[in-house]
């Protein structure tokens, strides 16, 4: 049976949205497929884990290390993920509301997987400091040089694709980060910049999905796209109990 690896990254207050992340993604992700969420946390669960969740330990870390070590983090336990056919990633404060099937998320002729960042969507200028926004400083390893297609920015909250290229773009964007680092440079909007320079290097290899992927709770009185994957509101989101 095809199976995918489905990361889930929470420490501190984060691990509570765990319960309703998984119940979510168990009711509508990739039915008919094995799904294995690999948990990395400092917190501690209540009771016994199900046969499908793997909990490892992570120290936590101040912002930005927590989003910029992402793939670090992730190749840490890159021996057990690998065995999976495809890896999806899903910020833990996200909730996939509607079904979700195996080749809407992933297509084999196109390995790796993106969403098109719903405020790039939306029209803001990708010039400018938002999230949505390309790195510009040319002594960084994912800057956006003149003259280059930005038609699209990728939203780093969903990302993924076939385990092979996956665990390819992972070990290339940690060397990029640590090269930074030695440089004294961390990237504007840190693990998504990198992602925004390897799609964008890769472009003809990336399923770009739809806003309706990454869909902020917060737009959603000006998004054109239908939820199916919901980046929820910090305050008062309807999808929170």
């Amino acid at each position: 049976m095809t199976s995918v690896a489905i990361i889930f990254i929470g420490t501190g207050r984060y691990l509570d949205f765990f319960p309703d992340y998984y119940e979510s993604a168990e009711s509508h992700l990739f039915p008919g497929v094995d799904n294995h969420y690999y948990v990395f946390t400092d917190g501690m669960f209540d009771g016994e884990l199900p046969d499908n969740v793997t909990a490892i330990p992570l120290e936590h870390m101040e912002w930005p290390y927590i989003t910029l070590y992402r793939f670090k983090i992730i190749l840490s336990a890159i021996k057990q993920i690998q065995k999976h056919d495809y890896l999806l990633f899903m910020d833990a404060d996200t909730r996939v509301v509607e079904e979700v099937k195996l080749d809407d998320m992933f297509d084999d002729k196109k390995p790796l997987t993106g969403v098109h960042h719903p405020c790039h969507d939306l029209g803001m200028d990708p010039h400018k400091e938002f999230p949505g926004a390309f790195e510009t400083n040319p002594a960084s390893t994912c800057h956006i040089k003149p003259g280059e297609d930005i038609s699209v920015y990728w939203q780093a909250c969903v990302w993924g694709g076939r385990m092979k290229e996956v665990k390819e773009l992972m070990e290339v964007l940690d060397d990029r980060i640590t090269v930074d680092e030695s440089n004294g440079i961390i990237a504007q909007w840190h693990d998504e910049s990198q992602l925004n320079r390897y799609f964008l290097d890769n472009k003809d290899r990336v399923n770009t999905l739809s806003p309706s992927y990454a869909y902020p709770e917060v737009f959603k009185s000006v998004m054109e796209h239908p939820p199916i994957i919901v980046h929820l509101a910090k305050e008062n989101s309807e999808y929170q109990v």
